[in-house]
């Protein structure tokens, strides 16, 4: 049973949104999609995936501006995830006003994250880590099988998620990321909602924001 992870890079904040795939089932989750969701639309599309659900790593506009676009395009019942702590965010115009934007979602998430959560795609597991700090409900999806974690905007290659934003706090930032994400193995793939990926040994070794604060 293979397992497969698709990264398309599109929007206005060049956002990296993923499909996270069941090649042999046909089933499909749509992490982060942003805004006009065009190129995963044709990934479904093309491959003959059959969507089953849409993860949000946390409630900003740009990591869920894609979302009703696809649950027009797919009318059938589909979860749509989103740890409760950030619900708020959800429902207040998802940070966009700070950006001089104006943002509605129509819909609301149906399925809740929590913490330690194991998540289901066909047989492949995929467990979820509450890493707030960027904002308060942020998680994190760990594919054990595939040494990866889709990390949204937690940590980046050499960086870390801003925390000047409503609900965001450093303290809780940097524990975050000691205790969810350093704790991986050092050979687990980091994928983030913006720029490229990294590794954990190499965030350890050199992310400025984390070298010589733990290590």
């Amino acid at each position: 049973m293979a397992l497969e992870i698709i990264k398309r890079t599109f929007g206005p904040v060049q956002n990296n949104s993923f499909l996270l795939v069941d090649t042999d089932q046909k089933q499909a989750v749509v992490i982060d999609p942003t805004f006009r969701p065009v190129m995963i639309t044709a990934d479904l599309e093309r491959n003959h995936l059959t969507l089953q659900s849409i993860w949000i790593t946390h409630a900003h506009f740009d990591h869920l501006g894609g979302v009703e676009a696809l649950l027009e395009s797919h009318p059938y019942p589909i979860q749509v995830g989103l740890h409760p702590a950030d619900l708020p965010l959800w429902q207040s115009g998802a940070g966009a006003d700070l950006f001089g934007q104006s943002f509605q979602i129509k819909v609301d998430p149906n399925f809740a994250f929590e913490n330690d959560q194991i998540l289901n795609l066909g047989s492949h597991k995929i467990k979820v880590l509450h890493t707030p700090g960027h904002s308060p409900g942020h998680v994190v999806f760990y594919i054990e099988e595939l040494n990866t974690a889709l990390v949204g905007d937690v940590i980046f290659r050499s960086g870390i998620g801003r925390t000047d934003l409503p609900g965001g706090d450093s303290r809780v930032l940097i524990q975050s990321i000691e205790e969810k994400i350093l704790t991986l193995p050092n050979e687990t793939a980091l994928l983030p909602g913006h720029g490229p990926s990294t590794t954990v040994e190499l965030e350890k070794q050199s992310n400025p924001y984390l070298n010589g604060f733990f290590y």
